[in-house]
């Protein structure tokens, strides 16, 4: 007899729910509440508590005759078959439709080991069919040898549906690996409970045997430093407190809209800043001071620099957050010095996780996606009109489900944001390379000359300075160049120009030139007639090798 993991049971889903997050308990509780609907106004009953049951392996059939015998052989539930099934872990996904066991090469998002997975499955009912409550058994043989058993107890009086009542299976984070063989099928809940026809074939999915789970099996984590940003202005210092619930909040959106196994996310030294934020250019003045703060501290080049402020002069006015850029995809460790975003503290974690993914996004490489017609810079890929998510969307944190056309991708301006599926693939490739970097490390890059960087903001400042890294092709402006003078002659250097995210500030990228030898620095760009005079004197030169 094979050893069981687990056997448990939790509740149905419903038609429901409100605003408010329920929780979903672990496989082997026993019992547990509703997950929850954004979008139907109706909250699905909680903390009801199924049958004991002693079932411990799965009832044999014809089409499985290597498990051995459930010894509490309960009967197919009458009246009732089975349709399909899906997986969601933040973006749902089919695995089993009309029956039929989807391939993993057609899945629309791909599903990654160790990470909370919700698996529902969906039916039709007979005319005959006489409402009560029915048993769905998940039985998951893994590669191991092990084998998980969940009952699922259920009072089935309608139709299912995505947005309401269906059987649910819940597996945790150690639960997902790859090889899992799966089926599910549904159950009178006593021995002599049966009405109604028996549906040909039962209520079994997928119907041909045991489904193998597709799982993507990578490490994918993401780390962020929080950077508490301590305003000193006309005698006040103006200061977040970031507390553990506050790290846990935004740690928790994160790890829902993004494919991970988990987000690392710390609390950094306070930053200093001591002029006025209302000098104009919005954010980006605190953004070139994170940057170098990031290039002083020369962290390793996976990590997310994100500051988090709460100004003494209550500026900038009306804006939520800003990224210092988006760098070109893939990522390279050249470019960490793009890494670097912030937004306002809001008074709590919670109350600036909404800003704190979405910059966090445009360091990732991703583009505003467009809803309410205000994001500028758009993604023209994105699929799914104003800005919906596409597929249904599940939090592993809240327990919550979005509906595709209700809830909108996080990169845009709109309420309700979750992930699409398209930002979940997008981002995923992001995420594998990063991760890669921090556990393998990082080939050191001995022809990198460092970078040079400068901010032109609306107001008329300006600020300069250098970092480590390299300038890849991909990130090259045609006409865009720096011109270097020396006591010898001169030389041209190839140039990154751009408009920051949500911003007017001109950001200028090229590679360092050897401080020592220059005369006069000028960069070029073909939308300016004449070209800008770098101030040597006010370049910061921070780190200046490889990293």
């Amino acid at each position: 007899m094979r050893r069981v993991l687990a056997v448990g049971c939790c509740l149905a889903l419903g038609s429901a729910c409100g605003d408010d997050a329920t929780s979903l308990p672990s496989a082997d509780t026993g019992s547990g509440t509703a997950v929850a609907t954004t979008n139907p106004t109706t909250t699905a009953a909680a903390d009801e508590t199924g049958p004991s049951l002693t079932s411990t392996t799965e009832t044999a059939d014809s089409t499985d005759s290597e498990i051995e015998p459930d010894p509490v052989a309960l009967p197919f539930a009458h009246g009732i078959r089975l349709t399909r099934m899906t997986a969601n872990q933040a973006t749902q996904v089919q695995l089993v439709a009309d029956g039929v066991e989807v391939a993993e090469a057609d899945y629309n998002t791909r599903i990654i080991s160790g990470r909370t997975t919700l698996l529902r499955a969906f039916w039709s009912l007979h005319a005959d069919f006489v409402p009560r409550e029915l048993i769905g058994r998940l039985v998951a043989d893994y590669p191991d040898g092990t084998q998980l058993v969940q009952d699922f107890p259920l009072m089935v009086e309608g139709d299912s549906s995505d947005g309401g009542a269906s059987f649910q299976w819940l597996l945790q984070p150690e639960q997902v690996v790859p090889g899992i063989r799966y089926r599910v099928r549904i159950l009178e809940a006593t021995e002599d409970g049966a009405e109604g026809e028996l549906s040909d074939p039962p209520p079994i999915l997928p119907l041909a045997g045991r489904g193998t789970l597709g799982v993507y099996d990578v490490p994918l984590e993401m780390e962020v430093v929080l950077v508490p940003v301590l305003h000193q202005w006309e005698g006040e210092e103006c200061m977040p407190d970031i507390l553990e619930e506050d790290v846990t909040a935004l740690r928790n959106r994160l790890e829902q809209y993004n494919p991970l196994q988990r987000a690392l996310v710390t609390v950094g030294d306070p930053m200093p800043y001591t002029d006025s934020i209302a000098m104009g250019g919005g954010f980006s003045p605190i953004l070139s001071a994170l940057a170098q703060h990031r290039a002083q501290e020369n962290p390793e080049p996976q990590v997310y620099y994100y500051g988090l402020l709460d100004s003494c002069d209550g500026f900038p006015g009306g804006l939520g957050g800003q990224a210092l850029g988006i760098p070109p995809l893939p990522p390279t460790p050249e470019m960490a010095g793009q890494r670097v975003s912030t937004g306002r503290w809001n008074g709590s974690g919670e109350n600036a996780s909404e800003t704190f993914v979405h910059e966090v996004g445009h360091s990732q490489g991703r583009y505003h996606v467009v809803c309410s017609g205000g994001e500028a810079g758009p993604d023209l890929a994105y699929p799914h009109p104003n800005g919906r998510i596409g597929v249904w969307g599940f939090g592993i944190h809240d327990f919550q489900l979005r509906s595709p056309g209700g809830a909108r991708d996080y990169m845009t301006y709109c309420s309700n944001e979750f992930v699409s599926d398209y930002s979940w693939e997008l981002t995923m490739g992001v995420i594998e390379i990063l991760t890669d970097w921090a556990i393998n490390g990082v080939p050191e890059n001995s022809n990198a000359p460092g970078l040079l960087w400068g901010a032109e903001y609306a107001s008329g400042g300006e600020d300069w300075w250098t970092t480590a890294g390299d300038l890849p092709t991909a990130a090259i402006t045609p006409g865009a160049s720096l011109v270097v003078e020396t006591a010898t002659g001169s030389h041209t250097l190839p140039a990154w120009v751009y408009v920051r995210p949500d911003s007017d500030t001109v950001q200028f990228v090229a590679p360092r030139p050897d401080l020592h030898d220059v005369v006069a620095l000028d960069w070029v760009h073909p939308d300016r007639v004449a070209p800008s005079r770098v101030p040597l004197a006010e370049i910061r030169d921070l780190v200046v090798t490889a990293p």
